[in-house]
């Protein structure tokens, strides 16, 4: 296997969060790289050379300004993806890299991507904007009282219901210094000895000489020891998936276990991205799709729930004076860090110019047909109006939302609700 990428490239959620570091002040120039992947052969063996193709095209733009030495500086992180083989094995549906200074990010994406690449002096991370902006991705966690397993879903919605095609592992890091594991199970996390039948904790004597220890036999009960063990994992498991996946996706998190155990993991976690529903079902006795399908029927009232918030709170702040409706007003807000948060009507592009210092947009018409050139410059000879707004938004700490046309509040596309007047 060629030489790993996981020196010098992090592959990271997508979130808000990392929209916002993305779009941090950074030496130039920036390298922006969206390619569209395959999940199976044999249609995945089009990746790796339509990767290295959008490559050259980026070696070709920095060329006409970089020296040969800085170039293959700029490069290094790219090209030490190309060689990744089991990387390209364990693709998605679409996939971003953002590379400056010699070193790179990389983002797996559930949803396909125009091919693009370019060279500028800041990221062009609309694609990545549209897929933060999304409310229809989730994580889930199928948990037993022995392991637990974590997914990244995307839920697909129509009038007929909810849908989620795939659900893709998410590693966990048992305890510092470990690799990442699929399955997290008790033996990673607690001695193989807490497992022995009849188990006390000898304390201090009448006399204040107790010897500390374990000792077999006892009056413990074994059923009373696989309880105390069972808490000890649950603990465990909580503060993995709350510090390694949720505090970085930022994404609703499914709870897919037994009734009992589900009981006692929700009265122990302190993950506030825990929904309150559970799947109620043993994961072990679920094929992929069964849970698949589970976690898609929870997820739906999660997602009709979050809506009919968001609507609601927009109609407040309407009555108070603290939303709005049309564009351009919405685009100057958001240069001046007013903007709460942003509903956007999801998949319209809005083409544009939009002046990042004063907000001001000039609409340029119809959108251009063609995103996947290449070169020493973005493609989209204009802005992604929504996107951009969008992006601003998330820049200055705001929150944005992308929903269905026949749940926006407004007919413009776009609906904001201010922090003040």
């Amino acid at each position: 296997m060629a030489t790993s990428a996981a020196e010098h490239v992090d592959v990271e959620p997508v979130s808000a969060a990392a929209v916002r570091s993305l779009l941090e002040p950074r030496h130039p120039p920036c390298l922006s790289l969206f390619l569209p992947t395959h999940r199976n052969v044999p249609d995945n063996r089009v990746d790796r050379p339509a990767y290295r193709h959008l490559v050259e095209a980026l070696e070709l733009a920095l060329s006409m300004s970089k020296p040969r030495d800085e170039i293959e500086r700029l490069l290094a992180p790219f090209r030490l993806l190309a060689d990744d083989v089991g990387f390209w094995e364990h693709a998605r549906d679409g996939l971003a890299v953002f590379g400056s200074d010699g070193r790179a990010r990389v983002f797996l994406l559930q949803r396909p991507v125009v091919p693009l690449a370019v060279v500028t002096r800041r990221f062009h991370t609309m694609p990545l904007v549209r897929a933060v902006m999304a409310c229809d991705r989730f994580n889930v966690l199928a948990l037993t009282s022995r392991s637990a397993r974590v997914f990244e879903g995307t839920a697909w919605h129509d009038p007929r219901g909810t849908t989620v095609d795939v659900l893709d592992p998410v590693p966990l890091v048992p305890l510092p210094g470990r690799p990442a594991l699929a399955d997290l199970t008790r033996g990673d996390v607690i001695d193989e000895e807490t497992f022995e039948p009849h188990r006390v904790q000898r304390g201090m004597g009448p006399a204040g000489l107790g010897t500390s220890g374990v000792v077999h036999g006892g009056f413990g009960a074994k059923r009373d020891d696989i309880d105390a063990d069972t808490e000890i994992f649950l603990r465990h498991v909580d503060g993995c998936v709350r510090d390694q996946v949720s505090r970085r996706s930022d994404l609703p998190l499914v709870l897919v276990a037994g009734a009992r155990l589900a009981a006692t993991f929700r009265g122990l976690s302190t993950n506030e991205l825990l929904i309150d529903e559970p799947v109620v079902k043993d994961p072990h006795l679920l094929a992929d799709r069964e849970l698949a399908a589970d976690v898609a029927t929870v997820f739906r009232r999660v997602h009709l729930d979050r809506i009919g918030r968001e609507l609601r709170a927009f109609r407040q702040a309407r009555d108070r004076g603290l939303a709005a409706s049309d564009l351009a007003d919405i685009a100057r807000a958001s240069v001046a860090g007013q903007v709460a948060t942003l509903l956007v009507e999801a998949d319209r592009f809005e083409a544009g110019r939009f002046d990042r210092d004063t907000g001001a947009i000039e609409l340029d018409g119809e959108p251009p047909p063609d995103l996947s050139r290449t070169g020493d410059r973005a493609a989209v000879r204009a802005d992604d109006l929504f996107g951009a707004v969008a992006e601003t938004v998330l820049m200055h700490g705001g929150d944005v939302l992308a929903l269905a046309r026949n749940d926006m509040p407004t007919e413009t596309g776009v609906a904001a609700i201010y922090r003040y007047a």
